[in-house]
């Protein structure tokens, strides 16, 4: 369950800030993800190319998501911290 629940958040966080950078007037990143989607669904014809186009979406929006988050991760790591002073009461 845990590795699902990061793989869901990676996914649902990835592709809400490609979706909300798009809002905010960027529409490259969003316009590519949905360049991404239309490929991969004419690849094959039937029921099978939505699944395709969905998978494509979700696995390129996870990967938005978790390379944003480690440079999140990275930059928190060279931060330095500040220590916590212990005043005697």
């Amino acid at each position: 369950l845990t590795v699902v629940g990061i793989a869901a958040m990676l996914w649902v966080g990835g592709h809400i800030l490609l979706v909300n950078v798009g809002e905010a007037g960027f529409h490259w990143p969003a316009d590519r993800l949905h360049d991404l989607e239309h490929w991969f669904g004419e690849l094959v014809q039937g029921g099978f190319s939505g699944v395709l186009s969905w998978t494509a979406g979700t696995v390129a929006s996870a990967l938005v998501g978790l390379v944003l988050g480690a440079l999140v991760v990275l930059i928190m790591h060279l931060i330095p911290k500040r220590k916590k002073s212990h005043s005697a009461h």
